[in-house]
């Protein structure tokens, strides 16, 4: 009891005959060409997006490099800064030393010449004083000891030398 199956008859003939169609289908109506363009657009657009990624890689490494450069920059002109104003503080320190010891001398040599004009203001004083207690005790002791004839003959040859000075 065999069945004999014939060529129309047989199921895999139909189903074998319906994946032909089918595959025929799909490259007669070009599929593979239009997955071939998917994946071709998708990797075009991958390949942009990598080229992107490298020259925003690029750009990010060349501010880097600028910033750092700038940043050593950056810092030796404060430390430039910081050593020139270093030495202008020592400059102003010595300045000022300078200048405070010339003030010193100029006040204390003021302070010696106003002290040397008091004393010569004082002698000045003394002197004066000394002169008149000595003309006023002189003078006592000349109306006291002094006789009148005396007196009259010092008076005469106190003008007679006078008269011979003013001749």
């Amino acid at each position: 009891m065999e069945e004999h199956v014939t060529f129309f008859t047989d199921p895999a003939t139909w189903v074998s005959l319906a994946i032909t169609v089918f595959f025929l289908l799909i490259v007669w109506k070009k599929v593979p060409s239009i997955f071939t363009k998917m994946l071709d657009d998708r990797s075009q657009e991958i390949g942009d997006q990598l080229e992107n990624a490298r020259s925003l890689r690029d750009e990010a490494a060349a501010l880097l490099a600028k910033y750092e450069s700038d940043q050593r920059a950056a810092e030796k002109q404060a430390a430039d800064l910081l050593e020139h104003a270093q030495a202008e503080v020592k400059l102003m320190i010595a300045d000022s030393k300078v200048q405070s010891e010339e003030m010193t001398k100029r006040r204390s040599e003021l302070a010696e010449q106003k002290i040397a004009q008091a004393q010569a203001a004082a002698l000045k004083e003394i002197r004066l004083l000394t002169v008149q207690v000595a003309t006023s005790a002189a003078r006592d002791l000349i109306e006291n000891n002094l006789k009148k004839a005396d007196h009259e003959a010092l008076i005469k040859s106190s003008t007679d030398g006078l008269d011979a000075k003013l001749h």
